[in-house]
């Protein structure tokens, strides 16, 4: 049943059956059932982009096919492996995860298995859509002829039209139009003999982008496209695949409104697609937990079976109870002293911010008083500069200390914008073009510490400082990018003259490269039409 609604694009439904299949199944058996299993869960996942749980599913498959030495098994989970690896660009891992799915795949298949196994056909057609993806055309098209002739000779449902499609990708990535429009429309009549929908619906999409100059051919496939939408059960990240590259054919032909029909439609589908990854994800997450309280269930069956150790069984019982308690003792004390220096250092923000913040702007009001007195001599207008600059530059130290300090700072984002708003402020008065970019918006809920914050900040306040003063730039930019979860990249680059020296600034660059030590990262100096200062951190 679950494989029935797989074959239906029916996710949920098959994931149900799937759920129903493991409750019946101990998850200590070793067996072809919970390999098929496994398989079946990564497959699962991949549809519903989960590709990392797709691949430990997969390895668990992996692991278990080993063990009984079974080559169709392990074939079929290395297949699983190697498609869950391509979707998150590992195409190095990917490649080797299908070649060992080719090796292991029998030449003959026996008729031993219940449900079906991954033919040699889909092995090769996806090594051909990963050549395609890394653009080694000519090898993609050796792989994809393999896999076509095989699924002509199988008569293979699913195979021959996502070989007939790949054949259109290939053309089409080759600029040989009428070739691929020919398979996109052959792959379509295969993909609907078989009833496979979700194929003939990427096919709409290719065709739409074989005619983006054609805005009247194309808006006909794409029209064929939503009715089959509308008309069939096609899963959703098919269809957001679909309007995607829907919405990049009308804005290059300018139909701005289809364009922006379109853009709500794949808004719409990623709210919704968000709201079934919860629920998948705390769905997937019950059931690991229903697992794991199996596998303990059967450890405390056989544990009471062996009387002889019962006393010891008590003893490590009440020993584990005394390190929790403890353990919950002591997390306890430390949230306490964690939050009690947390209001500490919120009370000093807000009276650093409120007293000498104060004193701050009166000192800076009378010295604007003064400058502007016509009666002041030339002499007390001068002390009076100096007196509003130095109130300035302590003023911003003050900002940057009680910033550092709030914990409602410690967003990602937040310091984006606030290394964003200092360079626009530090550039506002010069004729300096100051650009800034960030991919931080995706990633709000990405955490960084208030002293990486500060040490941060100062860095990059005194390299914009020293290029303002020094480089004789008519550009600064900044870019503030976090490759992943656990690193932070910050690069601060002008097209000024460059720095002949290292210590040409000097202290500056040193505290730079002090304060980046202390946060265990890397900083690095090249010149390529001005100056160019890389910035690596880990995220702890």
């Amino acid at each position: 049943m679950a494989e029935h609604f797989l074959e239906t694009d029916d996710i949920e439904s098959s994931q149900k059956w799937l759920q129903k299949t493991k409750d019946l199944v101990s998850p200590k058996n070793i067996d072809t059932t919970t390999v098929f299993i496994h398989s079946l869960q990564s497959e699962l996942f991949y549809y519903m982009g989960l590709f990392q749980f797709g691949t430990y599913e997969a390895k668990k498959g992996i692991e278990k096919a080993t063990q009984l030495k079974d080559s169709t098994l392990m074939a079929d989970s290395y297949f699983f492996l190697g498609i869950n690896q391509m979707e998150i660009n590992a195409f190095d891992e990917a490649h080797l995860s299908l070649w060992q799915s080719r090796k292991f795949s029998p030449k003959r298949f026996e008729k031993k298995h219940i449900r079906s196994c991954i033919q040699s056909e889909h092995i090769y057609n996806n090594i051909a859509q990963l050549k395609f993806k890394v653009r080694e055309l000519d090898s993609a098209f050796w792989y994809n002829k393999k896999a076509y002739q095989m699924a002509l000779k199988n008569n293979s449902k699913r195979g021959v039209p996502n070989a007939e499609q790949t054949f259109g990708q290939i053309y089409n990535a080759k600029n040989q139009k009428d070739s691929a429009v020919y398979y996109f429309k052959k792959s379509i009549q295969s993909a609907e003999n078989s009833v496979y929908f979700d194929i003939a619906l990427l096919n709409y999409a290719y065709l739409m982008e074989c005619y983006a100059t054609n805005p009247e051919l194309g808006n006909q496939w794409f029209d064929k496209g939503t009715n089959l939408i509308k008309k069939r059960i096609v899963n959703m990240a098919f269809q957001r695949y679909f309007y995607t590259i829907a919405l990049s054919v009308f804005k290059t032909n300018n139909q701005v409104e289809k364009a922006a029909y379109v853009q709500d439609k794949i808004i719409a589908i990623d709210d919704e697609t968000r709201l079934k990854g919860n629920f998948f994800i705390q769905d997937i997450t019950a059931q690991y937990a229903k697992n794991e309280n199996k596998l303990l269930n059967l450890q405390i069956d056989e544990l009471t079976q062996e009387r002889k150790y019962t006393f010891l069984q008590l003893i490590a019982a009440l020993l584990g109870i005394l390190l929790s308690i403890l353990f919950i003792i002591i997390i306890r004390r430390k949230n306490k002293v964690q939050q009690t220096l947390l209001n500490q250092k919120n009370d000093i923000s807000k009276d650093l911010h409120d007293d000498i913040g104060s004193g701050l702007s009166s000192i800076l009001i009378h010295a604007d008083l003064l400058l502007k007195d016509k009666n002041a001599e030339e002499k007390q207008k001068v002390l009076a500069t100096k007196i509003a600059q130095t109130g300035k530059e302590i003023s911003q130290q003050l900002n940057t200390f009680i910033w550092s300090l709030s914990t409602d700072n410690n967003a990602l984002q937040s310091f984006a914008e606030y290394v964003k708003q200092y360079g626009m402020g530090l550039l506002e008065s010069t004729d300096i073009e100051f650009e800034f970019t960030t991919n931080i918006a995706s990633k709000e809920t990405m955490m960084i510490g208030g002293a990486q914050r500060k040490h941060l900040f100062l860095c990059v306040k005194e390299l914009l400082n020293n290029a303002v003063k020094h480089a004789n730039a008519i550009k600064i930019s900044v870019s503030i990018k976090a490759p992943d979860k656990n690193s932070l990249e910050i690069i601060v680059a002008d097209n000024g003259q460059g720095m002949n020296k290292e210590n040409q600034f000097g202290n500056g660059i040193t505290n730079v490269k002090k304060r980046i030590e202390l946060l265990e990262g890397k900083v690095n100096f090249s010149h390529h039409n001005g100056l160019q200062v890389t910035i690596q951190i880990p995220l702890k």
